[in-house]
């Protein structure tokens, strides 16, 4: 049994029509099902947590098309969301280890305001090539820290976000696991509490 339940839309914003979502709140998890007047596309974006993009995978002038495939996938995105240990992430992510990476795995679950929302046991898919494999976030307050791999660059980065926005940090450039390791044993905690003390005005 699925923790997504389905509501439909049909709320326009700017040039966007949300047609359904897909959600669940106990994993801050949804799936938006949209289309754009800008390019005429219907589209499929997914979100985790704070994280969202739209599946590349999933973006259709044709809307009979698009329904076809989102009908026939849509059981497989709601469970590998509910479950993203059981997608298969490629042959660099295993051969960097970062799945079974015991540091990262045993990363506290709370530090400060912040909450570990995604661990590298349970890294999910994000954009341009690019997996995310920590992610710490204050829901309350918008605020994140995420750390990916790029398989196009074969390497490591941070990002912050504070009410939203973000905000690049080159502290955590790492090539590999090791180098990574020490990096978050000397800043995780510094970067989390600046994250939480900055100025929130926009």
């Amino acid at each position: 049994m699925t923790l997504f339940s389905k509501k439909l839309d049909g709320t326009i914003a700017g040039n966007i029509l949300t047609i359904c979502t897909y959600s669940a709140p106990t994993i801050n998890a949804k799936v938006d099902i949209i289309y754009t007047f800008e390019t005429s596309d219907y589209i499929l974006i997914r979100t985790m947590g704070l994280n969202t993009y739209r599946d590349i995978s999933y973006i259709f002038r044709e809307k009979d098309l698009f329904a076809a495939k989102v009908t026939a996938n849509l059981p497989q995105i709601l469970h590998q969301m509910e479950h993203p240990e059981d997608v298969n992430l490629g042959e660099m992510v295993a051969d960097q280890h970062i799945l079974t990476w015991q540091y990262g795995n045993s990363l506290p679950p709370k530090i400060g305001s912040f909450q570990l929302y995604i661990k590298p046991s349970h890294a999910i898919e994000h954009l341009n090539g690019s997996i995310i494999l920590v992610d710490y976030t204050d829901f309350a307050k918008n605020d994140q820290f995420v750390i990916y791999y790029n398989r196009l660059r074969n390497d490591f980065y941070g990002e912050a976000r504070i009410a939203g926005v973000f905000h690049a940090t080159k502290q955590y450039d790492a090539t590999n696991l090791t180098q990574l390791q020490e990096k978050l044993e000397k800043n995780l905690n510094n970067t989390l509490e600046k994250i939480a003390t900055a100025s929130h005005e926009i």
